[in-house]
């Protein structure tokens, strides 16, 4: 059975520490729960956060310097909130420390004065709670979270390389994320690809909605070869900085294969590709001026019926491994 892990710290002075754990989780049959996939709810930002622990098998504390937002009924940060609901629910419970003799930290991610005495004091419960484990940089807590995830999670290759019909599975699961895409988010797919046209920047609003890195990630559209889905539902796969040596040296080529997670965001994204560089846009002139002059139906007996079905938020597949056939 899929379990599901919860993460929990502040989100600023940690934003590279959490991206890089989300990264790794991708490698394990799991179902990942953070702020990052929180969308808009109509809960307290405190509810839902701990709503989401009650829902968790583990749960991942990563403490640094600073204690984050309060909850002001109980003058506790979030994160002790979040901790306190896991330990009385009795779960699995791994806490991660900042060394705060030998890394780097940058003063503004530093708390001072009430705050910091509040977060020595829950750093203290913690140690005597629980074995804590101390890290030095992002990659240096990904590494010691890959190895304890190792013991208590499934590995997500095992699962794909031992699927009788991978295709026929991946058809089946992305039906059912189109029905129902915040319960099958996160699910791995196979297909086979064309990648269609030019790659192009992911804007920010997409990368921030779905945890990805500004600047390190592309989108490239493609055609579905296998297996034959029904609808143009998913268009486009995102590449990220991991994966972009492998998408760039075989992109040309026919019929690639790729795994791809299949992701959900509630919030709509009006623009899939960034832009760097300043431009001017000139609108109007004599096409666009005759066409606005037609009558509606005028234009119903040139062009037919013209309908337009607001999406409401976002699918998308991210790429998690290519390989050519």
């Amino acid at each position: 059975m899929k379990k599901a892990v919860f993460i929990s710290s502040t989100f600023e002075d940690l934003k590279n520490h959490r991206r890089k754990i989300w990264d790794l989780l991708e490698k394990f049959h799991v179902d990942v729960r953070g702020m990052e996939r929180f969308g808009a709810r109509k809960e307290a930002p405190l509810i839902t956060c701990l709503s989401e622990v009650e829902q968790c098998d583990i749960f991942v504390g990563i403490l640094a310097f600073r204690l984050g937002s309060i909850d002001e009924d109980s003058g506790k940060s979030f994160t002790q909130r979040e901790y306190e609901r896991a330990y009385e629910l009795n779960r699995e419970i791994l806490i991660y420390m900042i060394d705060e003799k030998d890394s780097l930290i940058s003063p503004q991610n530093i708390d001072f004065d009430e705050k910091r005495e509040r977060l020595i004091a829950f750093k203290s419960i913690l140690r005597d709670r629980h074995t804590v484990d101390f890290f030095l940089s992002e990659d240096d807590l990904a590494e010691k979270l890959k190895r304890k995830f190792d013991e208590l999670l499934a590995s997500k290759e095992l699962r794909e390389d031992t699927s009788t019909d991978e295709y026929g599975n991946s058809k089946e699961i992305i039906g059912k994320f189109l029905l129902l895409p915040k319960v099958y988010s996160g699910r791995v797919v196979k297909l086979k690809v064309d990648f269609v046209g030019n790659a192009f920047p992911a804007s920010k609003s997409l990368c921030s909605n779905f945890n990805l890195e500004y600047g390190k990630t592309i989108g490239v559209k493609v055609k579905i070869k296998a297996p034959l889905l029904e609808d143009d539902a998913i268009e486009y796969v995102f590449v990220d900085q991991g994966n972009l040596n492998d998408f760039f040296s075989l992109r040309h080529r026919k019929e690639i294969e790729v795994y791809g997670k299949l992701q959900f965001s509630e919030n709509k994204i009006e623009e899939l590709k960034a832009n760097f560089v300043r431009k001017e846009y000139y609108v109007g002139g004599v096409a666009s001026l005759s066409l606005n002059l037609m009558d509606a139906e005028t234009k119903r007996s040139l062009f037919g019926e013209r309908r337009i079905v607001e999406a409401d938020g976002r699918v998308i597949i991210k790429l998690t491994k290519i390989m050519a056939t």
